[in-house]
């Protein structure tokens, strides 16, 4: 029988005094990482699970450490991934943290590192993702090179056909001889779908399975949570080669054995929520003799811990640009530390497209000490998106139909099918229902997170310590979402599947309520229909319910040229809600008409520029009435409303006038002859590549009607 005495953070602590260069190759311990995909803590034998029987991971725990109190970084696989890989929350690497985007090539991973010191880094199954990592400067997936050529039959439908250890052993193959090695092992499983019936056929037992509180005990529940526990199985018997094959070669014992997931399991309620079941993972690790083996340790880790502890292990100093969000020792010294965490921290925004113009549903979350505290950003959103989407057709779809955030699945279907059940309908209102906006849960007594205690007597103190404390950490770690609300995370393209979902009923509220008041909108947040760009075209486009301007080339504008007012306007108000980003010039034209290239000859610039290199700052009647200091920051959301009456322009930035002007009889444009107050219509402005702005709502009311 294992130990399973108490061991503290520092009794932990194994350290090898031993320095190393790059010509002692032999004396660097090798890096095997591996990570299932959407496997929940508790299920492994290590843990007593019962209806999982995980002999490889068992084993890295006895002769290593098994963790009950591993935490991810995100309840989602491609944000959760990209943490881990740079050592960095998912709120301090844009684009990487949130799902199935792009990955920022300044932000280095630990393979990409380690095999500019010597290492040979590879890869089989999934390594980061889904997203794209080219878009953004990368030639190869932030996880290495890939081996995936060796195939084999897999034991069930829906797991992947990659002999993930044969291809292990090809990657060792392949390694320069006395070259120390990092691999990701990143296995498909037990990411649904399943093959229903898996587990029964396997010979596993209903009874064995321990149902969390929050899903209902029913035969079709269990039955889907044995499917479950087959592909976790699959996942561990690959694993089980990979050792045995270390062993064979004697490399086991100089090889750092990390064993996780990326998030918790696909059922509701779990995977994508920051609940227990969602970012508390199984670990377990060994390294040889450099780890004493058989413990269990029970203090509080977090993913970014983990990159920390393979340079650590390697020695190897990444010299990166920014900070790891976990420190590390001193470079040149092979060890492997444990951190003493008083807190360890979580978060998502967008997981699947399950909101409408793609929106996300942002959480930040912290656990301390027996508690579990969540930030539900936007709480006025659906948490497991909307529930009704749009067909093709763009007909509304049926109740329940669009919730993207939980897999489909048995279970998924089981609680849809029971929504009207006096007693089990109150299970998918668990994982679909809009939460409050704080949540504090005791995961010691409550692990399946139902009782909400923010609010509750006698809880007072623990409730401002941590919601003081999660705040104060997302200050100092510099979150977009607490310091100016977080739009930026609103713009990331998602290059997964797309999905139309209806507005919510406040946004339907504003339309209406703009119509009546005579209002038009210039933009209907789906394309560029009725607007027309100039060369290079390709300059604009449509990101989650935003036009993107970027200017592939040189300038572009995008001209309007649809039907309100006949494209073209004399007096007028115009409303348009835009978002710059840092460094970044745009404007929008008034008065002007479509040419195929350059600056617009005619019309009236008004500017959007908040920190970039040019003097004229937001809100100036470009080189007629100039603002000098911008009033709203760089990835904020702000409102530009410019009024044209007879010859009197006045200009507002988020409801503070910043130009009141009008113009002269005699007044003529330096430098362009039809710049003046006449009639036209509008353009937006694409200034430069290095500039990217965003337009959201665009809005007139012609007052010349």
């Amino acid at each position: 029988m294992r130990s399973r005495v108490f061991v503290s953070l520092w009794t932990l602590i194994v350290s090898v005094f031993a320095v190393v260069c790059a010509g002692e190759a032999a004396d660097r311990p090798n890096i095997l990482l591996a990570i299932s995909d959407d496997q929940s803590f508790p299920h492994a034998s290590a843990y007593g699970c019962e209806f999982v029987k995980t002999p490889a991971f068992d084993r890295v725990a006895e002769t290593g450490i098994l963790f009950t109190n591993a935490y991810g970084a995100s309840p989602g696989c491609s944000p959760c991934r990209a943490a881990l890989l740079t050592g960095r929350h998912i709120w301090q690497i844009e684009n990487a943290g949130t799902h199935a985007s792009s990955f920022p090539a300044k932000y280095r991973t630990f393979p990409e590192v380690l095999s500019e010191n010597g290492y040979f880094a590879g890869y089989t199954g999934k390594g980061w993702g889904p997203g794209n990592f080219q878009v953004d400067g990368r030639e190869q997936n932030p996880a290495g090179r890939s081996f995936g050529k060796v195939k084999a039959v897999p034991p069930h439908k829906g797991m992947s056909n990659n002999d993930y250890a044969a291809n292990f052993a090809d990657f060792l193959d392949q390694r320069p001889e006395g070259q120390p090695f990092c691999f990701w092992f990143g296995a498909s499983e037990p990411h649904r779908s399943f093959e229903k019936g898996a587990g029964l056929a396997e010979g596993k037992k209903l009874e064995n399975v321990s149902v969390p509180d929050f899903l209902p005990d029913a035969e079709e529940v269990r039955s889907d949570l044995l499917d479950y526990a087959v592909e976790i199985e699959h996942f561990d018997a690959h694993l089980g080669r990979m050792l045995d094959h270390l062993a064979e070669m004697g490399e086991l014992d100089n090889t750092l054995v990390i064993v996780t997931s990326d998030n918790g399991m696909a059922f509701p309620r779990a995977k994508a929520n920051c609940f227990e079941y969602g970012i508390h993972m199984p670990l377990a690790i060994c390294w040889g003799d450099q780890i004493e083996g058989g413990k269990t340790h029970y203090g509080l880790i977090g993913f970014i811990d983990l990159t920390a502890m393979i340079y650590q292990a390697t020695g190897v100093d990444p010299q990166l640009e920014y900070p790891l969000a976990s420190s590390i020792r001193e470079p040149g010294e092979v060890a492997f530390h444990l951190p003493e965490n008083e807190a360890v921290f979580s978060g998502r925004e967008r997981h699947s497209s399950s909101r409408f113009q793609n929106l996300a549903y942002p959480q930040r979350a912290m656990r301390m000490d027996d508690y579990l505290a969540i930030w539900n950003c936007r709480p006025e959103r659906w948490p497991a998106g909307a529930p009704q989407k749009l067909d093709k057709n763009g007909e509304l779809g049926p109740e329940h139909g669009g919730y993207h955030d939980i897999d489909a699945c048995p279970t998924l279907s089981f609680l849809i099918e029971h929504a009207d059940d006096e007693d089990l309908g109150k299970y998918l209102h668990f994982a679909t229902d809009r939460r409050e906006e704080f949540e504090l849960y005791n995961v010691v007594e409550d692990p399946d997170c139902l009782k909400n205690l923010v609010g509750q007597a006698g809880i007072e103190e623990t409730e401002e310590r941590m919601f003081i404390g999660l705040q104060e950490y997302l200050v100092k770690t510099e979150d977009p979402r607490i310091l100016n609300g977080g739009d930026i995370f609103e713009t990331y393209r998602r290059y997964s599947a797309l999905r139309s979902f209806p507005a919510p009923e406040h946004v339907q509220g504003y339309e209406q309520m703009m119509k009546e008041e005579g209002w038009h909108s210039l933009f209907n947040g789906e394309n560029l229909d009725g607007w027309k760009a100039s060369q290079p075209a390709d300059s604009f486009e449509v990101v989650n319910g935003m036009i993107k301007a970027q200017a592939t080339a040189d300038q572009s504008h995008l001209f309007y040229t649809g039907d309100v007012h006949g494209a073209d306007f004399t007096d007028f108000e115009l409303l348009a809600e835009v978002m710059t980003t840092p460094g970044s010039n745009a404007g929008i034209y008034f008065h002007t008409s479509s040419q195929e290239t350059g600056f617009p000859d005619d019309g009236h610039e008004v500017q959007v520029n908040n920190t970039h290199k040019n003097k004229n700052k937001t809100g100036s009647l470009f080189s007629v009435k100039d603002v000098t200091e911008s009033l709203v920051p760089d990835n904020q959301i702000f409102e530009l409303y410019v009024l044209v009456r007879g010859k009197k322009v006045q200009i507002r930035v988020n409801d503070e006038t910043v130009v009141e002007y009008e113009e002269p009889a005699d007044y003529e444009h330096k430098q362009y002859k039809g710049r003046n107050i006449d009639h036209g219509t509008f353009a937006l402005q694409a200034h430069d590549p290095e500039s990217t702005v965003y337009f959201r709502e665009i809005w007139v009311r012609p007052l010349d009607q």
